[in-house]
């Protein structure tokens, strides 16, 4: 589900099973499915369930038919079967994390506690109530069974300011708790919700707000927590499963030995996360490729940020149904394009230029048929990540090596794509680093390509020019309190972007040691001088059926000028980047 698009609504994409990658026939899928959501747009949801489900009973994995069924649960007030099937849908297709808006919808629907909660948490910020008061006379207890939630928090980061501000509310009651004499006696259902909690903070890197009583209660807990383990004395599974919400685990003394301990399942989960895959990832740093030297200082420079904070730490990769040809995913994508067919039958070479922890090279080669992809990256750190995140399936496709881009040429490697969708606006100078990558492009070969734009970072750009005069550090204590007072400024639409949600992908936005952006001129001033073919911009249909009817269909599709135009008098259209293809004549 893309980010800004959907919502807790019917999905109409027949035919297609995301988890096992079979189509459907035409005829079985097309004709349940779409009567199906014939039926549920028409409020006929017993029908509606019905064909559903004999959709199911051909294809179980459906991703899209566990949605629309919760959806029609939802409606007739069914909440337990809604949540799962939500919850069963989110496992089959992680790309509806995308559209954290429809997520949080979907988490109010089938729990209006939580809903409830995130109001009274947000009016009383940055006061912290106790549970009882946001969620009523249960306290925890009353979302801490709701799976859906549950698997939110372990799936991906959390993209919505009042959600964040209810869990940093729980976090402390969870905190005082853990800190209670005994420290056990804790319900399994609260265990679970504290385990995915921990989780949760462990993907965002801890960028919840926390005052400095909490930080010294949160302290004392580590400390108690290191002396026990240290004395090889008993240790409730509460002391580690709310410490994991404040710290990593794995930066506790003598950490391996939590490992060696027999505890509640969902803890041994969180131990798995916080130890025992940092370590595993440890383990790669000596097994990866150098390809170039590294010595441009800004690269220097880059390099040391995404050792600190590698970007992003992603949970799941998107699916993908069925493999497909870069001439089939063009000729859909831009119909209205020309452009000379690659025409490769003995698979394709595929350079990642900038791969960071992995998730992009790992959709790419899942993508592609008979893709095999050279994933490059600066940050070592970023590298391990990437690997240990690797599918077994996919190992011997993608290939990770640590390389600064300016120097690739030396390596006498060419490629039939390219895909620097994230890297050169992090260059000194972006247009040098593309023209690098396009001498390791073949002839007639094709470049995915992202860049800043200018008029839509202007809000970024506010917001660094803020942090510049207020003197905040890109530190993990900066960027939670730099966070929190961007929150109470004129600037809040800084938050409208998912990357403020997680230190290292704030770090990225708003504390980047080198950006640049450009303009749509530039852009084309630069396809012109390299005599490239400007394929087109990848957008969401909604944006480009608003540019046909402005221009008059698909005529202008691959019209820079008037694309500059059109972004003129909407400058929130790239508001993540331009993200365009190009080939090399």
């Amino acid at each position: 589900m893309n980010r800004k698009q959907r919502r807790a609504m019917p999905l109409q994409r027949p035919g297609v099973d995301m988890h096992a990658g079979r189509a459907l026939s035409v005829e079985a899928a097309g004709r349940l499915f779409g009567e199906a959501v014939r039926l549920q747009h028409q409020g006929k949801f017993n029908e509606a369930v019905r064909l559903y489900k004999q959709v199911l009973a051909l294809t179980p994995n459906h991703a899209e038919v566990w949605n629309n069924l919760a959806c029609v649960y939802l409606a007739q007030g069914k909440l337990k079967k809604a949540r799962a099937g939500f919850e069963r849908a989110l496992v089959l297709m992680p790309e509806l994390f995308d559209d954290f808006a429809g997520v949080r919808a979907m988490l109010v629907a089938v729990n209006p506690a939580i809903g409830e909660g995130m109001k009274r948490a947000g009016a009383a910020w940055p006061r912290r109530l106790p549970a009882c008061d946001l969620l009523g006379p249960s306290g925890v207890a009353a979302i801490a069974g709701d799976s859906v939630l549950n698997h939110v928090l372990q799936a991906t980061t959390v993209r919505d300011v009042e959600l964040e501000r209810l869990l940093t509310s729980i976090r402390l009651e969870l905190l005082r708790t853990a800190l209670d004499a005994a420290g056990d006696g804790v319900e399994d259902d609260v265990l679970g919700f504290c385990s995915a909690l921990a989780k949760q903070c462990f993907i965002n890197e801890y960028v919840f707000a926390t005052t400095a009583e909490e930080a010294g209660q949160a302290e004392q807990l580590r400390l108690t927590l290191a002396e026990a383990l240290a004395q090889d004395s008993e240790i409730p599974a509460l002391w580690p499963t709310v410490a994991a919400s404040y710290f990593p685990l794995h930066s506790l003394p003598d950490a391996q030995s939590l490992l060696d301990r027999r505890w509640p399942a969902a803890l041994t989960d969180v131990l798995a996360q916080q130890v025992r895959e940092p370590w595993e990832e440890r383990q790669y740093r000596d097994l990866i490729p150098r390809l170039t030297v590294i010595d441009d200082d800004v690269s220097v420079l880059v390099r040391g940020q995404y050792e600190e904070n590698p970007y992003p730490r992603w949970v799941h990769a998107a699916s993908v149904a069925v493999p497909t040809t870069i001439d089939q995913y063009l000729g859909k994508q831009f119909s209205w394009a020309s452009f000379r067919p690659l025409g490769s039958s003995s698979g394709i070479e595929v350079l990642v230029a900038g791969c960071g922890t992995g998730r992009h090279p790992i959709e790419v080669a899942q993508k592609y048929k008979d893709a095999r992809v050279l994933a490059v990256d600066l940050s070592l750190t970023s590298l391990c990540y990437a690997k240990r995140k690797t599918p077994a399936p996919l190992a011997e496709k993608i290939k990770y090596a640590q390389a600064d881009i300016l120097k690739l040429g030396s390596t006498e490697r060419t490629f039939d794509l390219i895909d620097a969708g994230g890297v050169l606006h992090h260059l000194a100078e972006p247009m040098a680093g593309w023209r690098v990558l396009l001498g390791l492009l073949r002839p007639g070969g094709f470049m995915r390509v992202g860049l800043y734009s200018e008029l839509a970072r202007r809000g970024v750009v506010a917001a660094r020019a803020f942090i510049l005069e207020q003197g905040y550090r890109p530190t993990a204590g900066d960027i939670r309190r730099c966070r929190q007072d961007l929150l109470n400024s004129p600037l809040t639409d800084v938050a409208k972007v998912g990357d403020f949600f997680s230190t290292s992908e704030c770090r990225d936005l708003l504390f980047h040691i080198q950006e640049s952006r450009l303009t749509i001129p530039d852009i084309k001033s630069f396809i012109v001088e390299n005599d490239l073919n400007f394929i087109g911009f990848e957008f969401a249909p909604r944006i480009m059926q608003q540019y046909r009817d402005i221009f008059g269909g698909e005529r202008f599709m691959r019209d820079l000028d008037r694309w500059h135009a059109f972004e003129t008098e909407h400058p929130d259209t790239f508001f993540g980047m331009y993200q365009f293809w190009v080939q090399k004549s």
